[in-house]
């Protein structure tokens, strides 16, 4: 694929966005227990990255661990699943991709609703494209409505909470 028009140039930019298409520049992890409050959809609830394996581009920053912060204009595709502890309370598990802080269109998971909650259990995001401008970002968001404990703890192990982001291609 490539994104050439009649009599364009070649730059060192058009090369740089070429042969970053489907490409994997960032991957993190949740290695510890995170606390997630119960309720509904909130930022206060966005997974913070202890374990960050691939940061391609800079994208994210200790100081903002919830936060991949775009470096470049473009499409970008958003993965991620959200582990959570076992409880023996509440009947729903999901997550969802916030950017600049807000819900984005399709992105909500298909709850799980009434669950065997007395097991770990893995939540997927749903697979989203999305434009981005340089300076957005997205966190991935938890969410539960278990009341005992009324916070729940992120699974880790082979169950934890991971995200990952692929370049697309050019806007």
């Amino acid at each position: 694929m490539t994104n050439w028009l009649a009599g364009m140039r070649t730059t060192a930019d058009r090369l740089y966005d070429t042969d970053l298409i489907g490409r994997l520049v960032f991957l993190a992890n949740r290695g510890t227990n995170q606390s997630i409050s119960s309720g509904a959809d909130s930022v206060s609830n966005a997974l913070q990255w202890d374990e960050v394996t691939l940061d391609l581009l800079g994208g994210w920053s200790a100081g903002q661990p919830t936060r991949w912060t775009c470096p470049r204009a473009g499409w970008w595709t958003f993965q991620g699943a959200v582990g959570f502890n076992s409880s023996t309370s509440g009947t729903v598990r999901e997550c969802c991709w916030y950017v600049n802080g807000g819900l984005i269109s399709m992105g909500r998971s298909r709850p799980m609703v009434t669950v065997p909650t007395a097991t770990t259990l893995t939540v997927d995001a749903r697979s989203v494209p999305r434009l981005m401008a340089v300076g957005d970002y997205v966190q991935l968001i938890a969410a539960h409505n278990s009341s005992s404990p009324a916070a729940l703890d992120t699974a880790t192990g082979s169950f934890r909470p991971y995200i990952t982001i692929t370049y697309s291609g050019p806007p």
